[in-house]
């Protein structure tokens, strides 16, 4: 297969699936450019998810506090919501 048949392949799935012809203009973006993007995007994502220092200082606290839910055999809450007795 060459670049004009899988073209025409597209072509024709276009017009079957009566899909809009894709702009010429659109420049598709380099690997670099593509790169920076989704960096640019993580760090935004990563910056809305940090935690607040006042949960920072809660965990801090429960450390030391006995009895809290960090001790052996607390149980605690997975991933999948699953209740799990904390061993470590």
């Amino acid at each position: 297969m060459n670049r004009a048949e899988i073209e025409d392949g597209a072509a024709w799935a276009r017009r079957l699936f009566r899909k809009p012809e894709p702009n010429a203009s659109e420049r598709k973006l380099s690997s670099a450019e593509r790169i920076a993007a989704d960096l640019a995007r993580s760090r935004e994502a990563e910056a809305k998810d940090t935690q607040t220092r006042s949960a920072v200082e809660q965990t801090r606290r429960d450390l030391h506090t006995p009895g809290s839910a960090f001790t052996v055999g607390a149980e605690r809450y997975a991933a999948d919501g699953s209740r799990w007795p904390r061993v470590a």
